[in-house]
């Protein structure tokens, strides 16, 4: 008697592995942020730089402190890009005046441990004078602008951080003002395209128990992975909270969330100054490990769209995304060194590629894209909120007129529809 046979089940295949990979951006950025896959994350990178000291001593190689600074760089360019992520990726503001921030930070701890103006605080002291600072610029521009979305949002943080370069750089003498000379004629507060030198660090232990003798530069990658981790760390939590909740639901459809009475100025506002004070903290860190503090690139234009590309190549509203986004952006170039002429046209196709083929970035679930509603202002929107609009039913002419009244903008069809 013969009997059908069978199909054997794989058992050596792996899946975990599997259903990994099938979760999709959601699934991946899930279990990218817990935590055990954090916490081996971070102590790989705090012991990456012992690693690298450990093969030099015992080879020819001598690129441990170089690699260590490359790395330092990475971590500080992911912290800007976390910070950027909250205010971008959570709560869909586009905000490109988001270097200035860094700016006004690396100044303001200059200013306080250094004999630009005579003052010299401890370290507490200069934490609290860069929060409060950064704070009051962020509340200064973030009042009147936040009234405004999409790309009018935009251009009022361009230009802001368009003036604040300005102002630093003409800072170094008295300000006049219709004929009027306000502070003596050797008012010197910024430097102007000098910047601020001998720029105080942090008063740091020399070395610590078990380690011995820490470097210098090593001690500021330490303090930027340090920094990094409690920045995921506050994302997280605020990501499942009700904050958290507000902020996604404002990306989604601001005036839904209105209508649900989410109070989304208060949360825009809110999403808007902590990534400020971020962005201030990482440039006091850079300001302390540089020993200095200089107008470019600490406002360059350059840098926000940088910290933006480093955002949407790893994912909008992705953690791991702006991480990864980081480290594409940064260590590439210096590993491609040899191909000086070629080397941003390769990391420059690799970016289109990305785009063209993984439009919300490597680890993202949130695209920019157009949507002709509410006078064509451009809005953050998911790939499902895309498919599921697109199934709704044409706006009818009456329907038409009647929301133009209420909400005083011209409604069209989306592409999609004709």
């Amino acid at each position: 008697m013969s009997s059908a046979s069978v199909p054997v089940r794989d058992t050596n295949s792996s899946p975990a592995t599997k259903q990994f990979w099938d979760s999709g951006p959601a699934g991946w950025n899930k279990t990218l942020t817990s935590p055990r896959v954090m916490i081996p994350f971070f102590l790989v990178a705090f012991a990456t730089p012992l690693v690298l000291q450990y093969v030099e001593d015992n080879s020819s190689w001598i690129g441990a402190q170089y690699w260590t600074l490359i790395l330092a760089t990475c971590a500080m360019y992911a912290c800007l890009a976390v910070a950027l992520n909250l205010v971008v990726g959570y709560a869909g503001l586009l905000n490109l005046g988001f270097i200035a921030f860094f700016g006004i930070g690396s100044y303001a701890y200059a200013l306080v441990a250094s004999d630009q103006i005579h003052q010299r605080y401890p370290l507490w002291a200069a934490v609290l004078v860069v929060v409060v600072v950064t704070l009051a610029f962020a509340l200064l521009v973030g009042v009147p602008a936040l009234r405004l979305r999409g790309d009018y949002l935009a251009i009022v943080t361009l230009g802001f951080g368009l003036i604040m370069r300005d102002l630093i750089l003409d800072l170094d003498r008295p300000p006049v003002l219709a004929g009027h000379q306000f502070g003596p004629d050797t008012l010197n507060i910024t430097g102007g395209t000098n910047g601020i030198h001998q720029v105080q660090p942090f008063n740091l232990p020399a070395s610590l128990p078990l380690l011995g003798p820490v470097p210098h530069y090593r001690m500021y990658y330490w303090i930027f992975v340090g920094f990094l981790a409690l920045c995921i760390y506050c994302m997280i939590r605020w990501r499942n909270s009700r904050t958290g909740r507000a902020w996604v639901a404002i990306r989604e459809d601001e005036l839904a969330a209105r209508a649900m009475g989410v109070n989304t100025f208060k949360y825009r506002l809110l999403a808007f100054s902590v990534s400020a004070v971020m962005a201030g903290i990482v440039g006091m860190i850079n300001a302390a490990q540089i020993f200095n503090a200089f107008p470019s690139p600490n406002f360059d234009v350059q840098t926000t769209v940088m910290v933006f590309i480093m955002v949407i190549l790893g994912g909008l509203g992705s953690i791991p995304g702006a991480i990864l986004g980081a480290i594409a952006f940064t260590v590439p170039p210096f590993i491609l060194q040899q191909f000086v002429f070629y080397k941003y046209l390769i990391i420059s196709v690799v970016l289109i590629a990305v785009m063209i083929f993984r439009p919300e970035g490597l680890l993202g679930t949130v695209s920019i894209r157009p949507r002709k509603t509410m006078g064509g202002t451009l809005e953050l929107i998911t790939a499902e909120a895309a498919v599921e609009a697109s199934e709704l039913p044409a706006v009818s002419d009456a329907e038409a007129a009647d929301l133009e009244a209420t909400a005083g903008a011209i409604v069209e069809d989306p592409e999609w529809k004709s």
